[in-house]
């Protein structure tokens, strides 16, 4: 029995899928999912099959536009038609699982212990030009420079960052504003709003108990053996992840949590496969092979994760 019978027939089987799914596994499942960072998630975690489907199809399709009605007329009707490509082979999909994660959630939470607040005068920039230069200048592009200067300077003074009031941050401030220039803002701020900045403190994070939290899934699993071509099973994994919520089969959203993707799919390959030196993490010829392995499918997982793929390595068939 080659390995990707071998892995589906213990899929298939409850007393037996579990086991497929180790701590790294199921880690970056949860991260495909989940910002399991913001959301301080952590381990150990254990899987919840609620349902889980096996065999099944997402067909090639192709996107049809076009656009009809009588010449002389400025009446036309539009339509878009999907079609299934003839003959072609669809995406074989192994499984569906639909059902949780539960991760341990920390309860640590800190609070805003103070506040400093600064409120520069922004009014004063002009008489302070002219006393600096002995009257405003008349170029004015010079003006605009030497106000510039003068604001961002005085902002920059009440943040523990200045460097983050940088040109480009006043470009955008301006344009949001809707004002052309330093002076256009100036002259609309005028008896009218102020500008000021805050820091806040925050305290130590509260020393929570982490408690267990169910984490909703929806996921298509995708069993492929060894050699595999990546670039095809990412394209097939976003097509596959495209009709299914087509068809509505992602996982309701929660306000409580940082969803990163609402429907996954699961790449389950062999382990071995992280024995070929072409994946990155394991370089370092000193250590040994199965360390060099194990770090090459945790770079793997992190960066499959960003694109909504959960990394599932296993043992291949005896």
């Amino acid at each position: 029995m080659d390995y990707v019978d071998y892995t589906l027939v213990r899929l298939a089987a409850d007393g037996s899928r579990a086991a497929l799914f180790d701590q790294v596994s199921l880690e970056h499942v949860l991260f495909a999912a989940y910002d399991s960072e913001a959301m301080t998630l952590s381990g150990p975690y254990s899987p919840v099959f609620e349902q889980f489907f096996i065999g099944l199809s997402v067909p090639r399709r192709s996107l049809v536009e076009g656009a009809w009605g009588p010449s002389t007329q400025t009446e036309r009707h539009e339509a878009r038609f999907t079609l299934h490509a003839p003959g072609a082979d669809g995406v074989r999909v192994d499984a569906f699982w639909r059902g949780a994660i539960i991760a341990r959630a920390s309860g640590e939470t800190a609070t805003v212990d103070h506040v400093v607040s600064r409120w520069p005068d922004l009014e004063s920039i002009d008489a302070e030009i002219a006393a600096a230069l002995g009257a405003l200048p008349e170029d004015p592009a010079v003006l605009e420079a030497e106000r510039r200067a003068r604001l961002l300077a005085r902002l920059r003074a009440g943040v523990r960052q200045p460097e983050a009031l940088s040109e480009a941050w006043l470009e955008g401030w301006l344009a949001r504003a809707g004002a052309a220039s330093v002076g256009g803002l100036l002259r609309r701020m005028r008896g009218q709003a102020a500008a000021g900045t805050f820091q806040l403190g925050l305290s130590a994070p509260g020393a929570g108990t982490p408690s267990a939290r169910p984490l909703p899934l929806a996921a298509a699993l995708l069993i492929r053996s060894a050699p595999l071509s990546v670039a095809q099973l990412v394209a097939d994994s976003k097509l596959v992840r495209e009709h299914l919520e087509q068809l509505g089969m992602e996982r309701p959203r929660s306000p409580q949590s940082e969803a990163r993707h609402a429907l996954v799919v699961i790449w389950v390959v062999p382990e071995t496969t992280f024995d070929d030196a072409g994946w990155p993490g394991g370089e370092d010829a000193g250590l040994d092979a199965a360390i060099r392995r194990q770090r090459r499918r945790a770079t793997a997982g992190l960066w499959l994760a960003r694109e909504g793929i959960g990394l599932v390595a296993t043992p291949a068939s005896s």
